[in-house]
């Protein structure tokens, strides 16, 4: 996901900026992905919205959330209390989301660096 990102912002940025970008993005999905969590424990509904938008954004995190979600026990994820266990667990439209991300993402890689004046 987030090589895809390197990957379309490698054909336009430098170097130092593409990095800077996409670690700012995988720091934007993390700080979403917890937001929705402690939006989900404390009931408020705007910090759970904010964390599913920037689930949307960056599905990095929410792609995590689900795998942990499927890794742990049943006992444990029928309870909640593993500290891996997420409170908001994404649906798996999720997935299809972050695969048609994933190949957005890509043509538009392709088509940025067939464009570019090498």
């Amino acid at each position: 996901m987030l090589l895809t990102l390197a990957l379309a912002g490698g054909t336009r940025l430098s170097t130092l900026a593409n990095g800077v970008t996409v670690f700012g993005l995988y720091g934007l999905a993390f700080v979403g992905g917890w937001m929705e969590q402690i939006g989900t424990l404390a009931s408020n509904a705007t910090a759970r919205y904010v964390g599913i938008a920037a689930s949307l954004l960056v599905p990095s995190e929410s792609l995590w959330q689900l795998a942990s979600h499927h890794m742990q026990p049943p006992l444990v994820r029928d309870l909640g209390i593993g500290p891996f266990s997420p409170l908001s667990v994404p649906s798996p439209a999720m997935v299809g989301w972050a695969l048609g991300y994933v190949l957005v993402t890509l043509a538009a890689a392709l088509h940025l660096f067939r464009t570019r004046d090498l």
